[in-house]
């Protein structure tokens, strides 16, 4: 059974994200002033609803408390964003995750109160950057100083086995997947798997061995 979400604002990230978590299973609830957007949100969600979430009186409408996380993704009406979040807290929703547009805009939402602030657009500049810098680490994703990637195989690499390797213990990275190079399916990892120039790894370790191991052209 899937978690509880109201999505306040449906702008391009809003709508998307409502789509995505009620195809996912999850119980969704999406509300703007705006009723042609919300029309068009109807057959896709749990609940649609028309309201200006900047009042308060049609926060506590929303009974809050019931829904296990609101996105708030009114960026682009910034004083409106700060008033939700505030009737939010107020009426004690359990967690709020804000979208911001900026490093100011999101330092603002932390102090407000937001259990967690997203810039997406940055985000996505952040890993397309990465991409293009580091040309065999696809992608990274950091958490309590670690790190999980997908990377390409260099030719530093190329013709040793993992045992010959041992990345565990030289470079505390650890191979969780291999799909060798031109299949689409993973392949089974041994200590006597060879690893070839332009395989796909997906790896776990410290975010700076990752980049070191791996950003070789």
């Amino acid at each position: 059974m899937g978690n509880s979400y109201a999505i306040l604002g449906l702008g391009s990230f809003g709508a998307k994200l409502a789509v995505s978590l009620s195809d996912l299973g999850n119980t969704v609830l999406v509300c703007d002033i705006d009723q042609v957007r919300v029309d068009e949100m109807r057959d896709k969600v749990a609940e649609a609803v028309i309201a200006d979430v900047s009042n308060p009186d049609a926060v506590k409408e929303l009974g809050v408390r019931k829904f296990d996380v609101i996105i708030l993704g009114m960026s682009s009406h910034f004083e409106d964003q700060i008033l939700a979040l505030t009737h939010l807290k107020q009426e004690g929703a359990r967690k709020i995750i804000a979208k911001a547009t900026s490093d100011v805009q999101e330092k603002i939402l932390y102090r407000l109160g937001a259990d967690e602030v997203i810039q997406p657009e940055q985000d996505v500049a952040d890993r397309l950057s990465r991409r293009l810098t580091w040309h065999n680490i696809s992608d990274i994703l950091e958490f309590k100083g670690a790190a999980i990637a997908e990377v390409i195989v260099p030719q530093g690499l190329s013709g040793k086995t993992l045992l010959e390797l041992d990345l565990r213990n030289r470079y505390n990275v650890t191979v969780l997947l291999l799909r060798k190079i031109g299949s689409l399916e993973n392949t089974p990892t041994g200590p006597g798997t060879m690893l070839e120039k332009g395989d796909q790894l997906t790896v776990f370790g410290s975010r700076q061995a990752i980049i070191d191991l791996f950003k070789e052209e």
